[in-house]
Parts: C-alpha cells; sequence; structure tokens
C-alpha cells in the first residue's frame, strides 16, 4: 500500500470507444469510467478504480477528489487527448473551473443578500430599489426560501415535510428535501467542492442560489442514489439527518 504523498487530484470518464491505459506497473488493462487522475509524489498517473484501491487500500482512501466529484466528469475528445498527453495542462483547466465556479457562487450570494436587504428596508414602492432593479427584486420575492423556515439549514425548505438521506459509496451525502413550493430538491451535506457536477441531467439540473439540484423526476433521482449508496435515512427532523450524515461507515 502506498499513501505518503498522494493526493487524488480527479476522478473522469471518457467514451468506451477510447478507453486510456491504466498507468500502475504492470497493469495492461485499459479503463473508460472512473479513472482516478492522482499526484503520487512526483508523478501525476491515471489508474482504474480496481487498481487505485489495490495501491491505496481503498477507494475512499484519499478522500475525495480536489477538481470535480467522485462521480465521474465525462471527458471531451480534447479534454481525453490532454489527459493522456498533457495531464497538467488539464488540471490547470479543472482548477480555472473551479475559481470561477467559487466566484460566481460568491457573487450570485453578494447579489441575493442585497437584495434581501433592499427587501427588509424597502417601504412597498419601490422607492428604496435602485432603478433596473424592480423585475429582479419581483422575482426574487417569488422564490421561495427568503424566509427562514425550520427544521434544517435550507432557508427554502417547506416546513413540516420529510427528508431521506443518503450516504454514497463514494463518501458524498445528499438529502431529498422539499421546497416551499413543493418541488424536490437534492441538496449535498455537506456542501462539497464540484457539488454542481456530481449528479447526472438525467436526475436534476444544479442550481447555485439554492445550493441544491432541482429534481426532475423524483422516482428516478431516488432510484439513481440507492444504486450507489451505503445507507440512507427518512425523517422530519434535521437532527437525525445531520446524525446520520456525521455517523462513520
Amino acid at each position: 500500500m502506498q499513501t505518503p504523498s498522494a493526493h487524488l487530484l480527479a476522478i473522469v470518464e471518457v467514451e468506451q470507444s477510447a478507453r486510456v491505459r491504466c498507468q500502475e506497473p504492470g497493469c495492461r488493462h485499459s479503463v473508460y469510467k472512473a479513472v482516478h487522475v492522482v499526484q503520487d509524489g512526483a508523478s501525476c498517473i491515471a489508474l482504474g478504480s480496481t487498481c487505485f484501491a489495490r495501491r491505496y487500500g481503498s477507494l475512499s482512501a484519499l478522500g475525495n477528489p480536489t477538481y470535480g466529484s467522485g462521480f465521474g466528469r465525462k471527458l471531451t475528445d480534447e479534454e481525453r487527448a490532454l489527459l493522456e498527453h498533457n495531464t497538467q495542462v488539464l488540471l490547470a483547466r479543472f482548477a480555472a473551473e473551479k475559481a470561477a465556479r467559487e466566484e460566481h457562487m460568491k457573487e450570485r450570494l453578494r447579489e441575493l443578500k442585497g437584495l434581501a436587504s433592499q427587501a427588509r428596508s424597502g417601504n412597498g414602492n419601490g422607492s428604496h430599489i435602485a432603478p433596473g432593479r424592480e423585475l429582479t427584486m419581483t422575482a426574487a420575492a417569488q422564490l421561495p426560501g427568503m424566509i427562514p423556515a425550520k427544521p434544517g439549514p435550507w432557508p427554502w425548505m417547506k416546513p413540516m415535510t420529510s427528508m431521506a438521506y443518503f450516504k454514497l459509496k463514494d463518501g458524498s451525502g445528499w438529502v431529498r428535501v422539499q421546497r416551499r413550493d413543493g418541488q424536490q430538491m437534492l441538496a449535498p451535506l455537506p456542501e462539497f467542492d464540484g457539488w454542481d457536477e456530481a449528479l447526472p441531467a438525467s436526475v436534476g439540473v444544479p442550481s447555485i442560489e439554492h445550493a441544491a439540484y432541482l429534481v426532475s423526476d423524483t422516482v428516478r433521482a431516488i432510484a439513481y442514489l440507492r444504486e450507489r449508496s451505503a445507507h440512507e435515512c427518512v425523517s422530519g427532523v434535521f437532527a437525525e439527518i445531520e446524525a446520520a450524515a456525521k455517523a462513520k461507515p
């Protein structure tokens, strides 16, 4: 088992017809799903999940990847070529995308805080709203979540509704939670970098302002999570959901 200076950088996927060679010494296999990109000492290597687990002890030995999530981002043809021939350029692209996402999320948070502040200070006739912001303010007022709800950390959550927590085998956790207007959401718990790229479009669409996915098909989304879950918990009390999230496997 080798672990001293190893860091899991990303987990990616390529087309089955464009497999890449696993770079574990002695391995002759090519892989296309769950390709683990690892910085191990001075070397940056791509490993299949079997060789990764054998080399480091388990699939979760190095924790969550620095970029993206444990579900595996599917690479374009160009990115696949970079993975094989210029991995550092690909990683630099991942880093830039991560920084851009974080800045976007910060900007959205600042904007929403500003809208909430304007709503609290307004007198009902729009006199405290900056010119050109009336439409934005009206839309914001219609969004669920401007008024905090309990239990749970999500201000947009509908009170007195149940939640379902799914602890996935890759270490991430997701909560099925209902929004005030009845829309089902999937929120990462705890939130992690790259959460908005973690689930496929068939499950839902990421909403930065909610820090959760808008679920398009609840049955399909739950089935997807259950196929990959280590355990789950259903409760109307967030403290129980939180305890399940903190419980060791």
